[in-house]
């Protein structure tokens, strides 16, 4: 019989800490996690309402652990990285040794963009993630960086879901000239698995992009999401300036707040990345491209993300 002074550690074997478990990443997660027979402490600046689940554990950021739940060596970041520098000193008083970190592919596609807000965003990013590589060498800590591409799961997500919002309202999507780049999109389901192999087993390297199964135009990626949700495959080609006037507007009147400049000059660059090291050191293995009701392969197994995380606010 387990000795009832023992921690929630102590007699799981094992337990780590997830900030951002009501993120899109954050449901699949905690579903592997418990599956895997992990204790989770997830973590939420809102966790009024979350249901009870086996393993799962919730608390807000800098407060005190449910009682016997910690010290937690391992954390999964899964909130903005810009957040995490203000927490590590309540990560160190929880007794963080390793932080495998999610950041973004932004940092680099969106590094020379014509939209003042993006180009902030990676260097935001980058800012963050070289405050967490000075501490991780001050401290001794082991910290793996993860840059996914464009992450998706067809229900939650801000991309693709965004997409068929469009189409839905419109009838039709604008397109930015060809809009032959490539994408990668890269599903929340793999990212999870991902983060979990990095906190689980040494990794060799700090820093691993993430991408999808495949390459597909922007061209194709709408065709696909629209044929997904039943929707008809309509898309508008316009020249640069038809688009950045259409961007304005759109903005303008509410249509579309991600359709911008720096959008519509991506949709026809190559944004493909390589995840071979990724696959080789932590196995890797994003799904192919499936938008709509299908993205999670099973049904139920969304279902049980969403009974262990909650809703989203």
């Amino acid at each position: 019989m387990a000795d009832a002074s023992q921690t929630t550690s102590e007699r799981s074997g094992s337990t780590i800490g997830v900030l951002g478990g009501t993120s899109i990443v954050g449901g699949p997660l905690l579903t592997l996690a418990v599956r895997d027979g992990l204790e989770v402490l997830a973590v939420s600046r809102s966790t009024a309402g979350r249901p009870a689940a086996s393993g799962v554990h919730w608390c807000q950021p800098q407060s005190p652990p449910p009682p016997g739940v910690g010290p937690i060596t391992a954390w999964i970041s899964l909130c903005p990285i810009w957040v995490v520098p203000d927490l590590i000193e309540w990560l160190e008083q929880m007794g963080i040794e390793t932080l495998v970190a999610v950041s973004s592919m932004s940092i680099e596609t969106k590094r020379d963009s014509p939209v003042a807000a993006e180009r902030n965003l990676a260097e935001t990013l980058a800012a963050a993630e070289d405050a967490l590589t000075e501490w991780a060498e001050n401290r001794g800590r082991r910290l793996v960086i993860l840059r996914p591409t464009m992450i998706y799961d067809g229900v939650r997500d801000g991309n693709i879901t965004a997409i068929a919002a469009c189409v839905r309202r419109l009838g039709w999507f604008p397109l930015c000239g060809r809009a032959e780049g490539l994408r990668q999109p890269v599903h929340a389901g793999d990212v999870a698995a991902a983060c979990l192999a990095a906190a689980r087993h040494p990794a060799p390297a700090r820093l691993y992009t993430l991408s999808g199964g495949e390459p597909l135009s922007f061209r194709e990626l709408v065709a696909r999401t629209c044929r997904a949700g039943g929707l008809p495959i309509r898309t508008v080609s316009l020249p640069a300036w038809a688009w950045n006037l259409a961007a304005r507007v759109g903005r303008r009147f509410g249509v579309a707040a991600g359709l911008t400049v720096g959008a519509g000059m991506r949709m026809n660059q190559d944004l493909s990345c390589d995840h071979a090291r990724a696959t080789k050191d932590l196995g890797f293995q994003p799904r192919a491209f499936v938008p709509g009701g299908g993205t999670l392969g099973q049904t139920a197994a969304f279902e049980a993300a969403r009974c262990l995380a909650g809703s989203n606010e």
